[in-house]
């Protein structure tokens, strides 16, 4: 029978607590058999406590079925076994099981992995809802759409339609308890007969995927089986890789929608309109339901701020009346940058909600030993987490599970209210859009970077969001740009306006429609206080300013009324070859579409002309691409496929340059994490970029990297170059990572004996020998700490940072020296992203000081020759740093470098304290690190000395 758990019940004396148990549970026995087996397995796995509980009425029993089977009979086990995790295919096979057994089930596929994964969706309700699954479908979508809908249709609808309300688990694959929770509560909602239950069937559609990160879910059980069988410890146990290119970071592409698994999840909250999407996370103790501690994003409505809180406190105060110790809300996470996945819910009018429960470090058990503030009672904290006490994954799932339950039925009951308010959250942004600026966003087709602007514009239409052409050329206002939790923002000062012409063609993005929040809040400027929580992740984002494209926003209402037609299709450029010759010059416009047109044009001769010329009345810049003797059909169809124009002239221009020898590039990584990396093999594999993938303890060869010419090190999260050169600790036994029958997740991208070593000394011998025989090396972010540690140049340095404040945010950065790492930069100052980077300098050095007179020719023109070039800084005035984000004590960032070349030998190593491909966001800076790719072996060209930063006294 189920024992019913209750905070009272401690005070009670045995036999009275054991008769009141026994009369309490009488009713539910008599309505429904219990599967004793798999009862006693539960409450066996649970740990118990004379002075708490860890599981509620709710989930310490499991009710029978003649026809429907258990997780225990399909996969032979309870969820929550110590030492078991359920792999990808397993937990289909079980839901196919349910599905095929249960007629208030059904099954269908979000789409596949990037490894080819099912990412899969369970529907759970009772018949009669089920049986009308697609007319909810119609009913949701409809109320999610207020523009036509009268008032008593949408009365209607609210009192017919169904709340969705989606589950979601192990989107991090570190966290492991989801899963084996959602197969259980599966279960549990499709044959339960009690009246908890019974609720939640009629009243809400409940929409399970057990795992989103279905790849990295199977890497994790690998790794964590592993360490079973060698002894390893299991909570220090790294999983290096989780999905294909990103890992923490799979919850951080909400914004730009990259990865498949974005997508897939974007593609079914289009299709479906849940009224609330919940994921499952583990990282604090014991169960934290979120509201966020703010600043919150300006463009989640009100209503989903009070919703939040509304169904955290009624979990809270329901679990804890149960007698679950440490269930609390708000401290913890911001609620301000839209990159999470549940964004997609608060934007798009919905609900999107997470939980934090107490990891089970894979599926095990341990005692917890909190610090006293984790345990420490205070006002959002009232019945804190305890110390002591055994935790195990079964803790994990009661809890996860009885938080659900009580979300379910409260959603469910109140089913009217949550649909009133979803359709009030879509009327209230259409109606804003129709009464406050900005009217509308508008993107001009004809810019500079057009082909980057049609990518925008596909962004937002895969948001939800509308897109309209413009049907003739006409004039509106437009107004500088909003900022969100500004100063300067209020709404009593009337913005400045400028007239702008809006041609035929251009695209707009009108503010009167139901999906416009990720368009309002990606579009404008951030400003984070200096004095807020501390930020959570990323405090500016602004996309247009990191993605160097133009957009107008627009102040004048009348724009709602010009002609203009809805863009039916994703937006295609076409780019081409125009005009006559055998020689072809493609002009370089700043981005990475221009940088890797040489990649794109194999076998044929390319030339960069390293100064401005004129050819047939027209100009081009530095860094303008001349194909002699091209195959212009081939050169039309790459340059097509990538959006751009070039033209064919007679002959080629009489302008000073040099070839384009495409290097051979090694794309390094650490096995310390391979997730920032992760981004920029994500681009470059986007961009048709070849390389080939190494890791820093191949280094240890010193022929290791004979075969490149250039190295790309992306940023490590490890504090200095003495981390990247031993990488983890030596201790314990080796950590293999690869390949085999009983891990066949591991090693698909990279192997290794042992994740532990680094490159150690002999590694960094071969980068430094790399480089002086002529080879460029990459280093970005934290990375470049370790050229700087080891003296390849002793004329750079790295300041620790005393009171800056800018994390992941949007600032100025100047042009400094004539290089071919910014060709194609038209603008002297331009937006580049930056996350709390070293600050990185250029100083003396060694070596004769001085450049007088007295000082031989020889050794002052290799001084000149050796010296390092900052390419590029952060603006010089720190009042003008900030586009957007955070930005405390700027004067620290103001005037250092953003990026060095720095000699080597007969090499360069260029230093980049910025992460200039970051998450696939910053494409305004793409060009910078793939230029220096491009000309990796002529970085001097153009130069003539200029902006070299001169010798301290």
């Amino acid at each position: 029978m189920p024992t019913l758990r209750h905070p009272v019940a401690r005070a009670l004396p045995l036999a009275a607590l054991a008769l009141a148990i026994a009369t309490l549970s009488a009713p539910l026995a008599a309505q429904q058999a219990l599967d004793s087996a798999y009862t006693a397995r539960i409450r066996e796995l649970t740990p118990t406590d004379p002075r708490w509980v860890f599981s509620t009425s709710l989930v310490d029993h499991l009710p029978a079925s003649a026809t429907v089977p258990t997780p225990l009979q399909v996969l032979g086990y309870v969820p929550g076994t110590i030492g078991k995790l359920s792999r990808v295919a397993d937990i289909n096979r079980y839901y196919d099981r349910l599905a095929a057994t249960s007629p208030r089930v059904k099954k269908f596929s979000l789409g596949k992995s990037d490894e080819g994964r099912d990412m899969v969706v369970l529907a759970i309700a009772d018949e009669a809802t089920l049986a009308r699954l697609d007319d909810y479908k119609r009913m949701l979508t409809r109320l999610a759409d207020p523009r036509g809908l009268s008032d008593a249709e949408r009365e209607r609808l609210v009192r017919e339609a169904r709340p969705i309300y989606w589950l979601s688990g192990s989107l991090h694959s570190t966290e492991t308890g989801s899963p084996e929770m959602l197969l259980e509560l599966a279960y549990r909602l499709a044959v339960d007969e009690g009246e908890h239950i019974r609720s939640i069937r009629a009243n809400v559609i409940t929409f399970i995927t057990p795992v989103l990160e279905t790849d990295g879910r199977d890497r994790m059980v690998d790794a964590y089986e592993q360490s079973q069988r060698l002894g390893l410890d299991v909570s220090g146990t790294p999983l290096v890789y989780w999905g294909k290119y990103t890992a923490h970071d799979n919850n951080r592409d909400g914004m730009v929608l990259t990865q498949k698994l974005t997508q897939q999840w974007m593609r079914g909250f289009l299709e479906w309109r849940p009224t609330v999407t919940h994921d499952l996370h583990e990282s604090v103790p014991f169960l934290y339901t979120s509201t966020g501690t703010g600043p919150y994003n300006d463009q989640f409505d009100p209503i989903v701020v009070d919703e939040w809180h509304t169904l955290a406190y009624q979990e809270i105060g329901d679990l804890t009346k149960r007698g679950l110790p440490g269930v609390w809300t708000h401290g913890f996470y911001d609620g301000w940058t839209p990159n999470y996945l549940l964004a997609i819910a608060n934007f798009h009018n919905s609900i999107g909600r997470f939980y934090e429960t107490y990891t089970s470090r894979g599926a095990d058990c341990h005692i917890v030993n909190l610090g006293e503030q984790q345990i420490a009672r205070e006002w959002d904290r009232p019945n804190p987490p305890v110390n002591g006490v055994k935790w195990c994954i079964r803790s994990n799932i009661n809890y996860q599970q009885s938080g659900v339950l009580v979300a379910l039925r409260y959603v469910g009951e109140r089913r009217e209210q949550f649909l009133d308010n979803f359709a009030a959250k879509s009327r209230r942004i259409v109606e804003r859009g129709q009464r406050e600026a900005p009217y509308a966003f508008v993107i001009p087709r004809g810019q500079r970077r057009s082909a980057e602007a049609t990518d925008l514009v596909n962004l937002f239409r895969h948001h939800g969001a509308e897109v309209h052409v413009a049907g003739a050329e006409f004039t509106t206002q437009a107004m500088s740009k909003v900022v969100e939790r500004g100063k300067t923002a209020t709404r009593a000062t009337p913005p400045k306006t400028d007239t702008v012409t809006v041609h035929a063609g251009d695209w707009i993005v009108r503010m009167d429609q139901p999906y416009t929040q990720s368009v309002r809040t990606l579009l404008a400027l951030q400003r984070f206080g200096a004095d807020d929580p501390a930020p959570y992740d990323d405090t500016g984002w602004t996309l247009d300013e990191l993605r160097h494209v133009v957009t107008h926003t627009i102040a004048d209402s009348a724009i709602l009324t010009r002609p203009m037609t809805p863009l039916a299709a994703e937006v295609t450029l076409a780019g081409g070859v125009t005009g006559a010759g055998t020689t072809v010059l493609v002009p370089h416009l700043g981005d990475w579409r221009s940088a890797i047109v040489p990649f794109r044009l194999g076998g044929m001769t390319v030339h960069a002309a390293d100064t401005a010329f004129t050819a047939g009345g027209a100009t081009y810049g530095a860094g303008t691409y001349i194909v002699r003797d091209a195959n212009v059909d081939a050169v039309r169809r790459a340059l097509g496929a990538l959006g751009l124009q070039g033209t064919a002239v007679a002959g080629a221009p009489e302008v000073r340059s040099h070839r384009v020898t495409l290097p051979r590039i090694a794309l390094l990584h650490s096995w310390i994490e391979t997730q920032n990396e992760g981004w920029v093999r994500f681009a470059f594999d986007q961009m048709g970029i070849p390389y080939t993938y190494i890791s820093d303890q191949d280094l240890r060869d010193p022929r290791a990297l004979d075969r490149f010419d250039a190295v790309y090190f992306e940023h490590v999260s490890a504090r200095g170059g003495t981390t990247l050169l031993n990488g983890r600790p030596m201790v314990g036994p080796p950590i293999p990572w690869k390949k085999t029958a009983q891990t066949p997740s591991l090693g698909i991208y990279d192997e290794t004996d042992d994740l532990r070593p680094g490159m150690g000394l002999e590694g960094a011998a071969t980068l430094r020998r790399f480089v002086e025989r002529g080879g460029l090396l990459i280093v970005t972010g934290n990375s470049s700490t370790l050229p700087v540690e080891l003296g390849f140049n002793s004329m750079l340095a790295v300041t620790e940072p005393r009171a800056l404040k800018a994390r992941g945010g949007v600032f100025r950065a100047q042009t400094v020296a004539a290089s071919p790492i910014l060709y194609g930069y038209e603008r002297t100052t331009f937006p580049v992203d930056c996350n709390q980077a070293p600050l990185l300098s250029v100083t003396t050095g060694g070596g004769p000081r001085g450049a007088d007179d007295t000082t031989p020719a020889v050794i002052r023109a290799d001084r000149e020759r050796m010296t390092p070039r900052v390419v590029l800084r952060f603006h010089e005035q720190a009042d003008s740093l900030l586009v957007s984000g955070l930005l405390a004590a700027g004067q620290e960032l103001a005037g250092k470098a953003a990026v060095i070349d720095a000699p080597v030998g007969k090499g360069h190593v260029v230093l980049f304290a910025m992460r200039p491909i970051w998450r696939h966001e910053s494409q305004g800076s793409f060009a910078l690190p793939l230029n220096a790719l491009v000309h990796w072996n002529a970085l001097g060209a153009g130069a003539a000395g200029a902006g070299r930063v001169a010798a301290a006294p």
